[in-house]
């Protein structure tokens, strides 16, 4: 496993990391809009030097002649047009504002033929009067200054861009890493603790047995008054007994026996079982059978499903409308789901998260056992255990068999 760095110092990193790259896009992305500013400064520039040759012409060299002239001094010009009194243009609120003094000079981006020109408007002044020139400019002729640098900053964009989706996957491996090395801690403490279970659980069946034998032999020769307190003796040995065997059950299960049974006979064993946990209570369960037969272990799968069953009895004891339901369908060609559920409380949120940890359970008086076991149950006969619960909605628990 990779060695990862300090929590705070990783975090520390990933923000340098991304502030880089993000500080390195918004320049770039503000260059582009210096650029745009730049090639306006050069075409006004070009617009004030015919400006400023207008200027030095006379009334009579302002005639047809003149565009030709200037076009040939300023290849960037594409029309011209001279205004000799406020009247030439009078829905034109440019050429108004220049000529009443309102405005020194003006400039906009306009259409003309269908393309687009930098236009401005700037007074100057003849023998014989004002007048007021229109100037249209191609864009394209300022594009060789800034050419070059606007590939640069495209260069720079795209840098930017793929250092900030570099740096979001770092984030992205960094925390994976870490939530897999936190989930690979915990397989191996619930692996130790599963072979701590089995140790305990066989270094405990011997003793307790011993101790159910001697209190059923006087339980046979001791006075009525005596046998009360026997029987709560056996009573809570017989719950020990089913704590172990659930202990060596989740940390040895043993390998299965697969074979080809019917789902009726299991089914009826499984009423069976829950008619008796159900007692006098007023439970009602049902049972039914969706298919005819299945290939697999009959003692581990009747094991997985009463762990289910009395879970969901469980649930439901203190309704007065308690339900618990068991069926089977097929599903996925030769497969089958098997399926648990009631009309209980459901699992509360922090339940759920960690659904199949052993020793999570909802009772003061259970072992937290039952989905644990009944997962690695269903994973070793080649099937998985899927739960699916609602607050107020009960618990669904479906074992699913591909084939």
């Amino acid at each position: 496993m990779r060695r990862l760095l300090p929590s705070r110092l990783r975090w520390f990193v990933s923000a340098a990391m991304l502030a880089l790259p993000v500080v390195l896009l918004l320049s770039s992305v503000r260059s582009l809009g210096e650029l745009d500013n730049t090639k306006s400064v050069y075409l006004r520039n070009r617009a004030a030097t015919i400006a400023a040759r207008l200027e030095n012409l006379g009334p009579s060299q302002l005639d047809d002649r003149l565009f030709d002239i200037l076009a040939g001094e300023e290849p960037a010009l594409v029309d011209l047009r001279i205004y000799a009194s406020e009247g030439d243009e009078p829905g034109n609120p440019a050429v108004r504002s220049l000529w009443r003094g309102e405005a020194l000079y003006l400039a906009e981006t306009a259409e003309l033929d269908g393309g687009e020109v930098y236009r401005t408007y700037a007074p100057f002044h003849v023998e014989d009067g004002l007048r007021v020139a229109r100037i249209d400019l191609a864009p394209e002729s300022a594009e060789y200054i800034v050419e070059h640098t606007r590939h640069h900053i495209m260069l720079s964009l795209l840098a930017s861009v793929a250092l900030v989706g570099f740096t979001m996957y770092f984030v992205w491996s960094e925390r994976r890493a870490v939530a897999l090395e936190r989930r690979q801690t915990e397989l191996e403490h619930l692996a130790q603790l599963g072979k701590l279970s089995a140790v305990l659980a066989h270094e405990i069946r011997n003793p307790l047995g011993t101790i159910k034998g001697f209190v059923q032999l006087s339980q046979e020769q001791a006075a009525a008054n005596v046998r009360g307190f026997l029987d709560a003796v056996l009573a809570e040995t017989a719950r020990l007994e089913k704590l172990v065997n659930d202990l060596l059950l989740y940390g040895r299960p043993r390998e299965p026996e697969i074979r080809r049974i019917e789902w009726a006979s299991v089914a009826a064993r499984l009423e069976d079982h829950a008619r008796e946990a159900i007692g006098e209570s007023q439970i009602q369960f049902r049972a039914e059978t969706g298919i005819e037969h299945l290939e697999t272990d009959p003692e581990m799968l009747t094991q997985a499903l009463l762990n289910l069953i009395q879970n969901s009895i469980e649930a439901v004891r203190d309704q007065p409308d308690g339900q618990v339901a068991l069926s089977a369908r097929p599903s996925g060609g030769r497969g089958a789901t098997i399926r648990v559920e009631d009309n209980g409380p459901g699992l509360p949120e922090e339940v759920r998260e960690k659904l199949f940890e052993p020793f999570t359970t909802t009772r003061s008086n259970g072992t937290g056992l039952g989905l644990s076991i009944a997962s690695k149950l269903a994973a070793a006969l080649g099937g998985r255990l899927e739960i699916d619960s609602e607050a107020g909605r009960g618990v669904r628990a479906d074992l699913i068999f591909q084939k």
